[in-house]
């Protein structure tokens, strides 16, 4: 999940047909208004976003496939963009992804006004990962994503931030988004043993139609066990996006649609390299994005 305003995704959700019927969906199944809150609020990761976040992949993708005859053999999604890989795949209907999110938030916004109070997760890019050690020496942290080769998510406590931009600026690199509060992480075991208890338990996941690829491990999810697992265990597994990507070219894959609000997946050498990147985003039209160098056992 790319950076979104609250305000650009509501006025999607307004002015795009199949938005719209996905936004009655998901108003039926929270019993009450998505757009209201999303004209109000201030933060980027609360349920309205992430939620709104979540209908406009999926209506993004499927204006993509409807329009220029696209038919998927598989779907991933990094970070919150698995949610929306779930719905797609046909492991979770649309109504309970909805509540299930807006259920997830709301633990989370509990377990954060008491617990971990003191952790960010740092995007940083263009920082080559042998240089990861020299710039987190002395820096207690856990790697919470890696993109690519030299773009990363790094979680560690907020009093350390300073210096670490700091030290990622001397080496050449940039920092971006900064997550509050952290994700990712293995410290976060305690909100994972929550949710499990509390919110997954609640919800019945189907086998998947379409294969998903975990952005955690590569591998292929098949079951509903699975697809349930790989929602709840992103709490405190770090993305692994190449391991995707390496799944993807095993299965034959030559394109690459990236839906929904985006600023970092298409920009990725690692995809760019190995597939031809179709981008459906909120302010854009389909536009294939050139590869470079196409492996011969990618090609599709």
């Amino acid at each position: 999940m790319g950076p979104a305003r609250a305000s650009e995704l509501g006025r999607f959700l307004v002015i795009d047909p199949l938005a719209r019927r996905l936004l009655g969906v998901a108003e039926h199944a929270l019993g009450r208004s998505l757009l209201d809150p999303l004209a109000r609020t201030g933060e980027e990761y609360d349920e309205h976003t992430q939620i709104a976040f979540v209908l406009a992949s999926l209506a993004l993708a499927e204006r993509a496939e409807r329009e220029h005859g696209l038919v998927p053999v598989a779907v991933g999604g990094a970070s919150f963009g698995e949610r929306a890989a779930v719905v797609r795949a046909g492991a979770l209907p649309l109504a309970d992804l909805v509540r299930l999110v807006d259920a997830v938030a709301s633990r989370e916004r509990e377990y954060f006004e008491t617990a971990h109070q003191d952790l960010v997760s740092q995007f940083i890019v263009r920082t080559p990962e042998p240089a990861l050690g020299g710039i987190l020496d002395g820096i207690g942290h856990e790697l919470s994503g890696r993109f690519d080769d030299e773009v990363h998510l790094v979680t560690l406590r907020e009093s350390d931030l300073d210096e670490f931009v700091r030290r990622v600026r001397v080496a050449g690199g940039y920092a971006l988004t900064t997550m509050r509060p952290a994700a990712h992480a293995k410290v976060l075991g305690g909100l994972r043993d929550r949710l499990a208890e509390e919110v997954f338990g609640g919800f019945g996941f189907a086998d998947p139609v379409l294969p998903i690829v975990s952005d955690q491990d590569g591998e292929p999810v098949r079951t509903g066990d699975e697809a349930a697992s790989l929602l709840l265990e992103s709490t405190v597994n770090a993305v692994r996006l190449p391991g995707l990507v390496h799944r993807f070219a095993r299965l034959g894959v030559g394109r690459v649609l990236v839906a929904g609000p985006d600023h970092l997946l298409h920009r990725l050498p690692g995809l760019t390299s190995a597939f031809t990147l179709l981008r459906a985003g909120l302010r854009d039209t389909l536009k294939p994005k050139p590869r470079p160098r196409l492996p011969e056992a990618v090609a599709a």
